[in-house]
């Protein structure tokens, strides 16, 4: 059994507007069938290590409108992670998501850092990161999910040509995410001359419409992970 790592503390909301009686039974009755936790993790990743299963991970899905499309869209041999402490939005996803689909699909419901401290190596065949929370005020930074230490825990946890994806609509911290990646020697970023296009396989979510709406030019970065 793997003990999730709690070191960690998240800053984010757990619930926004009052749940829904659909919402609290879909957290209660659906959400313990695909959860994963300390007694099931280590099993998970043995069965996909053992299969041989590509694994696809997303950071943060808000209402679940990107990871939805990835699942129903591959025909792959695909796993896929969602990670959402915001329980708002986690029990959105599990509304929508195809109960034929539940069979290739766990939720992580807490701060993702606890899962990826203890992911096996190399075993996530890509990574999204779409419109995390910048924490814009100065004092806060350090509260940004993409970091150097994080970014390299998520590399140990990626396949060689393995991607990561990132979005965002704030420009200094796109400008950070950027800098970040041209110090790291194991990785490539593969658009660097469309920074402003969206990746074919990222749909648009609630949090890229907002940002239009506002005015706000959103940034996309595709890195793959390359051998030393």
């Amino acid at each position: 059994m793997i003990i999730v790592n709690k070191k960690f503390h998240y800053h984010g909301r757990r619930i926004g507007s009052k749940l829904s009686d659909r919402k609290k039974t879909l957290l209660k009755n659906i959400l313990p069938q695909l959860e994963l936790n300390e007694k099931n993790t280590s099993q998970f990743f043995e069965k996909v290590n053992n299969e041989n299963i590509k694994v696809s991970l997303e950071i943060g899905f808000g209402s679940g409108e990107n990871l939805l499309n990835l699942i129903s869209k591959n025909e792959e041999r695909f796993y896929f992670i969602g990670c959402e402490p915001y329980l708002n939005g986690m029990a959105s996803f599990l509304g929508n998501l195809k109960e034929k689909d539940y069979f290739k699909v766990r939720v992580f419901k807490n701060d993702v850092r606890e899962l990826i401290s203890i992911c096996p190596k190399e075993i996530l065949s890509e990574i999204f990161i779409l419109f995390p929370d910048p924490w814009p005020k100065s004092r806060h930074e350090k509260r940004r999910i993409i970091n150097y230490e994080n970014i390299t825990l998520l590399l140990s946890c990626l396949k060689p040509n393995g991607k990561i994806y990132i979005a965002t609509d704030v420009k200094n911290y796109f400008d950070s995410i950027k800098y970040l990646f041209k110090r790291l020697k194991n990785v490539k970023i593969l658009n660097k001359s469309s920074l402003s296009f969206k990746p074919i396989n990222i749909i648009s979510t609630r949090y890229e419409k907002k940002a239009l709406a506002d005015k706000k030019k959103p940034f996309y970065i595709e890195v793959k992970k390359i051998l030393d």
